[in-house]
């Protein structure tokens, strides 16, 4: 029994001594939220956070080997620097509610996108989200894809993996 003590508490050091904690993005699976780190306008990193958290501005949909592709550049990404076998890849919708506001100063999907109260300091606002369905029509006419980079027109995120549609306005 003392063994087993000894064994625990040692890979209990060595994972606080590599820095991998409960918030680290190395963690992070499909339904996780995220949060973006860093002053910069685009996404520098992440941490872990609870998906009702106001700064959780992203949730994780796939987890892929490091060197998979999300398939679609409207998926926000985090990836390591880990080896082939070792690395990993998160593709990222925004996790969003009707009526959520964003700011963001940089387009999709780089761009460091923070849940903010509606009103003078977002960008946009989230008017419509469609869980199992991804069609851009959903968003009207008007609305363009998100690498367009005009964050000042209605925007359509057609998530493919799982299917989601959030439609996007001016705030």
């Amino acid at each position: 029994m003392p063994r087993l003590s000894f064994v625990a508490i040692l890979l209990l050091a060595l994972s606080f001594l590599t820095g991998c904690s409960k918030d680290d993005p190395a963690n992070a699976q499909p339904g996780n939220c995220l949060e973006a780190l860093g002053q910069d306008p685009k996404t520098t990193g992440f941490h872990i956070v609870d998906c009702g958290a106001p700064n959780a501005a992203y949730k994780v949909a796939l987890r892929l080997g490091r060197f998979d592709s999300c398939q679609t550049n409207t998926y926000g990404y985090a990836t390591s620097g880990g080896s082939r076998r070792s690395g990993w890849h998160l593709c990222l919708t925004l996790n969003a509610k009707v009526g959520d506001c964003f700011h963001q100063e940089v387009g999709f999907p780089t761009g460091k996108a923070v849940k903010v109260p509606c009103g003078a300091g977002a960008t946009y606002r989230v008017v419509k989200s469609v869980p199992g369905t991804a069609d851009k029509a959903l968003c009207g006419e008007d609305a363009v894809d998100p690498v367009r980079n005009d964050l000042a027109r209605p925007i359509a995120l057609v998530y493919p993996q799982p299917p989601l549609t959030i439609c996007t306005d001016r705030a």
